[in-house]
């Protein structure tokens, strides 16, 4: 070992370079002509759905926000979601399921079925309509009426649809309860 080891650096020591031949599998960069070959394939990656209701996985989580909040269904005069500190009371307490998110056995429901970014999301008797249903794009919440996102950093501590921006407001973290 220790031979083949001074042969290689034989070459490099009086000057000169050593050609090792790459893997099989790597591209010859010497020979990549990009005018002719096809563009690469763009990568994309599946929606993360919420488990079926009767599933082991269909659980109550606490949903944090990037500030480290919890989504909170508003006990005030106000009926849309916000973000307060986590306390874990029932009104903290979500359970995600096939296509929708329920909290004190209500679903969230984008207010009205309106589609424009700013549209306050609440908390709604179940009806299975487009605006309760919901999927998860990473960490972003989007809804299956128009793609847009949950955001949290818009309106204060107001929860509200937006267009994804990827800003920090859009970001999620789920947290079994």
């Amino acid at each position: 070992m220790k031979t083949k080891a001074a042969l290689l650096l034989l070459p490099l020591l009086a000057g000169g370079c050593i050609y090792i031949e790459p893997p099989i599998g790597f591209p010859d960069l010497n020979n990549d002509t990009r005018a002719d070959k096809p563009a690469p394939e763009r990568k994309t990656y599946p929606r993360y759905p919420y488990p079926s209701e009767d599933s082991r996985e269909a659980r109550t989580h606490l949903i944090r926000s990037a500030d480290g909040k919890c989504v909170d269904h508003s006990r005030s005069g106000y009926k849309g979601m916000i973000t307060y500190p986590c306390h874990g009371e029932p009104n903290q307490q979500f359970t995600l399921s096939r296509n929708r998110i329920m909290v004190e056995g209500q679903c969230l429901d984008v207010a009205g079925g309106r589609t424009e970014d700013g549209t306050p999301v609440i908390a709604y008797a179940c009806h299975g309509g487009k605006n309760q249903q919901w999927y998860r794009d990473g960490r972003t919440i989007r809804s299956a009426l128009n793609g847009k996102c949950l955001d949290a950093g818009k309106h204060g501590n107001q929860i509200r649809m937006y267009r994804c921006d990827g800003s920090i407001g859009q970001r999620f973290n789920f947290s079994r309860y």
